[in-house]
């Protein structure tokens, strides 16, 4: 690759690998000191409350700023270009730019070229960011420890859908293989991200590949990776995946992907083909953003500066959706002022038809 941005002062410990654009990154590891340092409620808080004050404002002004202005920005900082260098049509953020968020400022180093991304990286938004993708990895490393205890020689599948670098998948495992490595050595472990971006899955795949390095974290185990070209409105490459994986360990996660954007019959198409296609113990993983009375007005400020267009779903309507499939909600996690991190299970003992559902959900602290 030429023109590769190679990372000149790298952290001891911590694992690197090029974006398609040849720009080198840490892998993300929410273990690690500079990751945990990054996520301050105390801080989070007076950020909410001058966000209250003064939000509209900022939103307005930035909307006013003269194009040169956001030209410079874009094309001095990797993470306003993923918000200001966007097709009209675009409503996504990219996962490169979403990593870059979550990675926070300490991760993404010291020096004047970085000085944007550092600075927009300790946002109120790349705060929340953090505390969504540890919320789901650990939610999801607490779901398949007994059941990795339990089935000691089957395969590992997580199934990521809109999965972009797949942090979740490759945090979970991260978290067990530093807990529990009896559980993870010689199984067989494979992560599937359907997406329709292709930049964020290379880059998962190579942060994989680093992982495996003699002395990394994952060195030694049977991890493999594959991108499938994923359009969730059609979900048949999703029910072939599961039916060629009936026999494994399998999770599904969608870590600000489906939940957050997909109209309430594509998430009800995906959520139909996981409960067919899957046994009665599967779980499935997710995020979604608050509804507009609970969510922090950053966001809704925010969204008038991009195309990028959240769903202010909430849990109400995730509720709403769920009462047509047998899905019910497991737990739920709601710290977080912009999102809710969650888990469905499979209503085995009830019979679920279209108006009925259970709530019998439990809010847990992780």
């Amino acid at each position: 690759m030429e023109n590769r941005i190679c990372e000149k002062n790298k952290i001891n410990g911590v694992s690197y690998a090029f974006t398609d654009a040849g720009i080198e990154l840490p892998v993300l590891d929410i273990t690690h000191p500079l990751f945990t340092e990054s996520i301050n409620q105390e801080k989070l808080d007076k950020m909410l409350e001058d966000i209250v004050k003064n939000g509209e404002k900022r939103a307005d002004k930035f909307k006013k700023m003269p194009g040169f202005i956001k030209n410079f920005l874009a094309n001095h900082s990797y993470i306003m270009a993923g918000f200001l260098l966007k097709d009209t049509d675009d409503r996504y953020l990219s996962g490169i730019s979403t990593l870059l968020l979550k990675l926070g400022p300490g991760f993404i180093g010291k020096g004047t070229r970085k000085l944007l991304d550092r600075l927009a990286s300790k946002s109120f938004g790349a705060v929340t960011l953090r505390m969504r993708v540890r919320d789901i990895s650990m939610l999801q490393a607490d779901l398949l420890i007994q059941p990795l205890k339990k089935e000691p020689e089957k395969g590992l599948c997580f199934v990521n859908i809109a999965g972009g670098t797949a942090c979740d998948s490759i945090n979970t495992l991260i978290i067990i293989q530093k807990e529990y490595p009896s559980l993870l050595k010689d199984r067989e472990i494979e992560i599937n991200v359907l997406d329709v971006d292709t930049s964020g899955p290379a880059f998962a795949n190579k942060c994989l590949e680093s992982l495996k390095m003699k002395g990394a974290c994952f060195h030694d185990l049977r991890i493999s990776f594959r991108h499938i070209n994923y359009n969730w409105s059609d979900p048949a490459e999703l029910t072939e995946l599961l039916t060629k994986r009936g026999d494994w360990l399998t999770i599904c996660s969608s870590e600000g992907g489906l939940f957050e954007y997909g109209e309430d019959e594509e998430i009800l198409q995906n959520l139909q083909s996981l409960c067919d296609n899957t046994s009665d113990d599967m779980r499935i993983t997710g995020t979604l953003v608050r509804d507009k009375c609970t969510v922090d007005p950053a966001l809704l400020a925010g969204m008038k500066m991009t195309t990028i267009k959240f769903r202010l779903l909430g849990i109400g309507g995730l509720i709403n959706i769920l009462r047509k499939t047998k899905w019910v909600i497991e737990r739920i996690i709601e710290e977080n002022p912009r999102y809710i991190v969650f888990s469905l299970k499979k209503n085995t003992t009830v019979k679920q038809t279209k108006g009925s559902a259970s709530n019998d959900f439990k809010t847990q602290n992780l």
